[in-house]
């Protein structure tokens, strides 16, 4: 830094002129005040007494001209010195900028652990007046950290957290405002752990939701809690933004075992379940009901229930599924039939022929005289025979295929 007077001290003598004395003094103090208030820190060559360089001192305080702050000298105390040197902020509070901007400008002027406030050149609060805490030293705005404490006059309102608020001068993540908020459950006394809980209070009359999507106002979806009112039963609800029911997608859907009761969840559909289906093929979940030999390890559950009830498989990695072609499900176990059996199959017509055989029909016989006076005479059964035959009954039915749920 250029010297505007001699900084250096020179210390009066008995025979210095008092007026010599004051002009000295004046120099030093003039140069002091121009060297302190500067872009660039004090160097050693401008800090001298009687001609001797005495360098930086612990306590020397220096008011950067730049980022209009106030530094301290302090070898003991300092994390950093973005100024130079060993000037530090550490101790002496935070510092106050003109927005946003203005901190993006001074941003490489600041250290670890700094605080900086954003009101506006009024005074008065801003969308962005806000407090920061600057979290490493790498002099970007990657540093910098909202601490999350919003203003208490109301001045946050929805346009703030939309996407389209989001301008060059705020601190984002690429586009993103908020990316994500992470609620980590802690511990507690003894390494229990607490739950984490996002809680959405209301008037028992009002409903509550958590919108997704909510800048799609085609696709969007919300979870909504419906408040208890006179003939509507208080729960959840997931809607499209028409207020049509949305999808939900999920590895396994759970109720209570008893509809409406507090019981453990079960799945709603339990592998194993069969049932009539429509369609030419079996849908997504669920294999056809035709005899077909499964992976055991690829359909553990439906492994799990059926075993080798319906058909070994291979004898090693494989099972068969029922197989209900041209069959109709009759109950088993506690009759002559037993889980697993089969037998028989319907005809392309639906029609039943009994099998054929041969009748036995008894013909009882009775005796009488022959020789009787009247000349007439008499006849007697004395056999019957009789031919096997069939019958034929036709069974009303529908075809459907039979599938099984894996």
């Amino acid at each position: 830094m250029a010297l505007i007077d001699s900084n250096t001290y020179i210390e009066p003598t008995s025979g210095t002129s008092l007026n010599s004395a004051r002009i000295q003094f004046n120099n030093a103090f003039r140069s002091l005040l121009t060297n302190f208030k500067s872009p660039a820190t004090p160097a050693a060559v401008n800090l001298k007494a009687s001609g001797a360089t005495i360098g930086e001192q612990d306590g020397m305080l220096y008011r950067s001209a730049t980022t209009n702050a106030l530094y301290i000298s302090d070898t003991a105390h300092k994390k950093s010195s973005p100024v130079g040197g060993n000037f530090t902020r550490v101790g002496i509070g935070n510092r106050i900028e003109n927005g946003i901007v203005s901190l993006a400008g001074n941003v490489a002027s600041y250290e670890i652990g700094e605080l900086v406030a954003t009101p506006s050149a009024s005074g008065a609060i801003s969308g962005n007046a806000r407090l920061y805490l600057i979290s490493a030293n790498n002099g970007t705005m990657a540093d910098v950290i909202d601490v999350g404490i919003p203003p208490e006059n109301g001045s946050v309102t929805n346009v703030m957290l939309q996407l389209t608020s989001i301008t060059a001068d705020r601190i984002k993540d690429g586009n993103v405002l908020l990316q994500k908020v992470d609620f980590t459950t802690g511990t507690g006394d003894g390494g229990v752990g607490k739950n984490a809980t996002l809680k959405l209070s209301s008037t028992i009359d009002e409903d509550t939701s958590i919108g997704f999507a909510t800048q799609n106002t085609v696709a969007n979806v919300a979870i909504q809690h419906i408040a208890h009112s006179v003939g509507v039963t208080s729960g959840l609800n997931i809607k499209d933004q028409a207020g049509n029911y949305a999808p939900i997608a999920a590895n396994i859907a759970t109720q209570s075992a008893i509809f409406g009761g507090q019981t453990t969840p079960v799945a709603l559909i339990p592998a194993g379940t069969i049932m009539a289906w429509g369609g030419a093929a079996a849908p997504s979940g669920w294999q056809l009901c035709d005899g077909t030999a499964l992976n055991r390890t690829t359909y553990a559950a439906l492994f799990a229930v059926l075993g080798t009830t319906y058909g070994n498989g291979n004898g090693s990695t494989t099972f068969n599924v029922p197989d209900m072609e041209d069959r109709t499900l009759i109950g088993a176990v506690s009759g002559n039939i037993s889980r697993g059996d089969a037998a028989g199959a319907f005809s392309g017509s639906g029609v039943l022929t009994t099998s054929s055989g041969t009748a036995g029909i008894s013909a009882p016989t009775s005796t009488f005289a022959t020789s009787a006076k009247d000349s007439a005479t008499g006849s007697a059964v004395t056999s019957v025979t009789a031919t096997g035959h069939t019958h034929n009954v036709t069974v009303p039915f529908v075809g459907v295929l039979f599938i099984i749920k894996t």
